[in-house]
């Protein structure tokens, strides 16, 4: 409720200096009025946003999937020596299980659709499981024993010393994650993931209709200032979005599966959890980078000021770490740093502007 007075009354102040004092003296049921337009225009743009992404959930469902199949090929490469390529790995130990109770025949004209260098592979997946079934002092020796080629032996070790992946498959037997357990989570995962993806691209209108309700009676060159700060906080929302798809949802994920792993804990991720998660954190960072759309009118407006925000620099700071403690997905103090840094710097941004529009203001 505090914070609602507080909204009325800079909606008070802004209609003050375009209009008499009885045209702005508005009681709380105008304002409340008000703010029901507004959640309302909010809503419905909303929803047309989710009937969109709707008919595209399953491209929508690959985009969010490929950070995870990103975790497990990082994963599995950094159990590979130089010069083994995960994708070679994966189908010479899919070949080595499909080929060994084929006939001979069957087994070598399934070998012949497949390069060299996989096949050599395959060859090794068998003796690098059997290895594995002996005590450890005994999997070298052993290695070495059954391999005579010079160049095979080698690549057998080193494959041993990185302890490369036996696991067969695609990533599905060492990262489970597609699982529906109820006939209809399916589809309503695929609303959630709607509604997530209608938030994000319907944002930038979402926050015009809320800056039209903030500052309402705006002047000619008041509203292409709200147009330009819209367009600007598109490309803000973009950046951000990008930056948590490409650098901070790769990180996150890979410490959860590599700490798991480290516990002797199977990954068996939920699909449902899993979208939830990764959709939260691009949307709270395509948020968190929307705060100079949010100042910048403050700024221009004259609602704040140079001397204001950097009085408040130092809350500032510890508002933004505040804000990473409770919005980071992973509670190490690397994650909190990704999200806290670009805050602060958003904000010293700010300031730096609000100097240089009061500079401008007493120059001209």
């Amino acid at each position: 409720m505090f914070w609602l007075r507080q909204l009325f009354r800079v909606r008070e102040h802004q209609q003050a200096r375009h209009a008499d004092d009885d045209e702005c003296d508005m009681s709380l049921i105008d304002h409340l009025e008000a703010l029901r337009s507004t959640i309302i225009r909010m809503a419905l743009t909303l929803l047309a946003a989710m009937i969109l992404c709707f008919g595209f959930s399953g491209t929508m469902m690959d985009v969010l999937r490929r950070p995870v199949e990103q975790v497990w090929e990082n994963h599995e490469r950094s159990r590979l020596p130089y010069g083994v390529e995960p994708s070679d790995w994966i189908k010479a130990k899919s070949l080595a299980a499909v080929r060994a109770p084929l006939p001979t025949p069957a087994a070598a004209l399934l070998e012949e659709q497949f390069s060299p260098r996989v096949r050599l592979l395959a060859d090794l997946v068998p003796l690098l499981h059997a290895a594995a079934l002996l005590p450890n002092e005994a999997q070298v020796p052993y290695i070495e024993s059954c391999t005579t080629d010079g160049e095979l032996r080698s690549l057998a070790l080193a494959l041993h010393a990185h302890g490369a992946e036996l696991k067969e498959g695609e990533g599905r037997a060492a990262l489970k994650l597609m699982g529906a357990f109820r006939p209809g989570e399916a589809f309503m995962l695929s609303l959630q993931l709607s509604f997530f993806c209608g938030l994000i691209i319907s944002f930038p209108l979402l926050l015009y209709f809320l800056l039209q309700f903030i500052v309402p009676g705006l002047l000619a060159h008041e509203k292409r200032l709200l147009y330009k700060s819209v367009g600007f906080g598109v490309a803000l929302f973009l950046a951000g979005s990008a930056f948590a798809y490409f650098a901070v949802l790769p990180r996150v994920l890979s410490f959860f599966y590599t700490y798991s792993l480290d516990m002797g804990i199977e990954n068996d991720w939920r699909i449902g959890y899993y979208l939830t998660f990764a959709a939260k954190l691009v949307f709270v960072f395509g948020a968190v980078f929307e705060l100079p759309v949010i100042v910048i009118p403050l700024i221009k407006l004259g609602i704040l000021n140079y001397e204001r925000m950097k009085i408040t620099r130092g809350y500032a700071l510890i508002a933004c770490f505040g804000a990473a403690l409770f919005l980071a997905p992973a509670p190490d103090p690397a994650t909190m740093l990704i999200m806290a840094l670009p805050m602060y710097a958003l904000y010293e941004l700010c300031i730096i502007f609000a100097l240089l529009e009061q500079r401008k203001s007493h120059t001209s």
